[in-house]
């Protein structure tokens, strides 16, 4: 599968187009990580978005494991927006292989290609309005 491929199953870009895809695959970059080494702490501020493309990864909070990511699974999505701490770490569980967006790169990307950024607040501010519901029950 290719990274435009992978790209266009992550939910946050699911009303891009292929040219919108292809933007994003040019500035997102290929990074491996072997089994147990760190790839985001608890605590540090965001940076980048993840999309992982073998292997898997494992979510820690405060020292207890939650899950696990595989292919196709994505982390740091909040990140591309703003630098806020991370609420988990994420450890590889084996040789992992993710595609990272940086949040700098996006941002660069979103002041040249504004329609993204249009399309990501759609579906954020859906996102947004499923967990408000969700509260108010």
């Amino acid at each position: 599968m290719t990274h435009e491929e992978f790209l266009g199953r992550v939910p946050i870009f699911e009303h891009c187009t292929p040219e919108e895809i292809a933007s994003l695959a040019a500035v997102a970059q290929e990074h491996s990580y072997p089994a147990g080494q760190l790839i985001v702490t608890q605590g540090t501020p965001g940076q980048a978005f993840y999309l992982i493309l073998s292997g898997r990864v494992g979510i820690e909070r405060d020292g207890n494991v939650l899950g696990a990511f595989g292919p196709g699974d994505f982390f740091g999505e909040m990140s591309l927006l703003d630098s806020a701490p991370r609420s988990a770490t994420i450890r590889a569980i084996d040789d992992t292989a993710c595609l990272m967006l940086s949040s700098w790169d996006f941002k660069g990307l979103l002041e040249r290609t504004p329609s993204i950024a249009i399309k990501l607040l759609e579906v954020l501010s859906r996102r947004l309005r499923v967990a408000d519901e969700r509260l108010t029950r």
